[in-house]
């Protein structure tokens, strides 16, 4: 039987999304391992940078991974040098990470690659086009977490 046509890969949400997703990964992951910043710590190191001194939970909600993850990452990011853990004075079950200056450096590194991978996704787009681009995936991620949900 032949597919159907809207089932098509080229046809489907989801295989643009993911295929996009593969081709701008693979070339961010290359481009932040030069600085020794791996894909799977980028979003923790991005959390932090924009609010350091996150509780761990509070690091888990922001990048919206499970709590164990969380901890495997941060303790990578430990063995680094990249952040510190330091118990939480006014709660000592808490646990709040802190970018090293290191860490801090590692910004100044990052952010550019970050920068040019996002002008290469949206070399030819109108500023208009880009716009409605970002509203159409903050749509698509708000359906798909709608049920409280996030792939934690």
């Amino acid at each position: 039987m032949p597919p159907d046509d809207q089932l098509a890969p080229e046809e489907t949400v989801g295989f643009l999304l993911w295929d996009t997703t593969r081709a701008f990964t693979a070339r961010f992951s290359r481009r932040i391992a030069r600085h020794g910043v791996t894909f799977g710590l980028w979003p923790f190191l991005r959390a932090l940078w924009e609010e350091d001194g996150l509780t761990q939970r509070q690091l888990s909600e922001r990048v919206r991974m499970k709590g164990s993850t969380t901890v495997a990452a941060v303790n990578r990011l430990e063995e680094r040098g990249l952040v510190k853990r330091i118990h939480n004075e006014h709660d000592g079950r808490k646990i709040n990470v802190f970018l090293t200056p290191e860490g801090r450096r590692i910004y100044d590194l990052v952010m550019p690659e970050v920068a040019a991978i996002n002008r290469q996704g949206i070399a030819g787009l109108s500023q208009s086009e880009q716009e409605e681009l970002k509203r159409l995936l903050r749509d698509l991620r708000g359906n798909m977490t709608a049920d409280g949900e996030n792939g934690a």
